[in-house]
C-alpha cells in the first residue's frame, strides 16, 4: 500500500491547497498564487543547485527515486511467502528448469535477483554473500537518493526567499525611480495599491519553495528512507 499512500497524500494536499486559494466572498480563485516567474526560480534554482552538489550520476536518482514512490509496490511477506511456496511445488514438479521459467513474471527486483543467483551459485554461502552485498548496495542507493532530496527540501525555500527579496527589489526601485508627485493623493494611492500587490507577488516563491518542500521533496526522502 506505499504507491497507494503516496498518491492519495498527494491528492489530498492537492485539494488542500487548491481550496485554500479560493477566494469564497467573489467564489473565484486567486490569481496572485500562479506567478511562472517564481515557480521558475524556485524550482530551476533548486535543480541548479543540485547539478553544482552532486555529481551527475547521482542526480538521475532525482528522477528514479521520484518513479519509484509513485509507481513501485514493495512486496509484503506474506507475498513472498505465498511465491516462495508456489515455487517449491514448481521445483518438485519441473525441477530448477520450471523455477527458471517463473524468474520473469516475478514483480519484485530483489526477489528476482535472488532466484537468478539461486540458479548460478549452488553453495549456500556463496549466495547468502552475493545476496548481502546486493542488498548492502541497494541501501546505499536509497539512502543517497534520499540525501539528495533532503538537501531539495532545504534548496526550495532558500531560492524561495531570494525570490521574494529580489521581487522586493525590483518592486521598490520601480516604485522609486517611477513618475509621480508624493503629494498628490491618486498618485500615492496608486502607489500604496502597487506595492501591496507587488509585495503579494513577491511573496508567491518563499509560498512554493515551503509548498515544494513540505509537500514533496521532504516526503520523498522519508519514503526512500522506510525503503531501504
Amino acid at each position: 500500500m506505499s504507491k497507494f499512500a503516496t498518491i492519495l497524500g498527494l491528492i489530498i494536499g492537492s485539494i488542500i491547497l487548491i481550496l485554500s486559494m479560493i477566494d469564497y466572498q467573489q467564489g473565484e480563485f486567486i490569481s496572485a498564487f500562479l506567478n511562472w516567474q517564481g515557480l521558475a526560480l524556485v524550482l530551476g534554482g533548486t535543480f541548479a543547485a543540485i547539478f553544482i552538489n552532486y555529481p551527475l550520476q547521482q542526480v538521475g536518482c532525482v528522477f528514479k527515486g521520484f518513479s519509484k514512490v509513485f509507481t513501485t509496490e514493495p512486496a509484503t511477506h506474506d507475498d513472498v511467502i505465498e511465491a516462495l511456496v508456489h515455487l517449491s511445488h514448481v521445483s518438485k514438479q519441473k525441477g530448477l528448469l520450471g523455477v527458471e521459467h517463473k524468474i520473469d513474471s516475478i514483480d519484485d527486483s530483489f526477489f528476482r535477483f535472488s532466484l537468478t543467483e539461486m540458479l548460478v551459485y549452488q553453495d549456500r554461502d556463496t549466495l547468502k554473500q552475493s545476496l548481502e552485498n546486493r542488498l548492502i548496495n541497494m541501501r546505499l542507493r536509497h539512502l543517497s537518493c534520499q540525501e539528495v532530496y533532503s538537501n531539495m527540501a532545504s534548496y526550495a525555500p532558500a531560492f524561495g526567499m531570494m525570490g521574494t527579496v529580489m521581487g522586493l527589489i525590483i518592486m521598490m526601485t520601480t516604485q522609486v525611480t517611477g513618475n509621480g508627485s508624493p503629494y498628490d493623493t491618486g498618485a500615492s494611492q496608486d502607489m500604496l495599491g502597487s506595492l501591496l500587490n507587488g509585495m503579494g507577488l513577491a511573496l508567491v516563491t518563499t509560498f512554493y519553495g515551503v509548498m515544494f518542500s513540505s509537500l514533496l521533496f521532504m516526503p520523498i526522502a522519508g519514503k526512500l528512507k522506510s525503503a531501504v
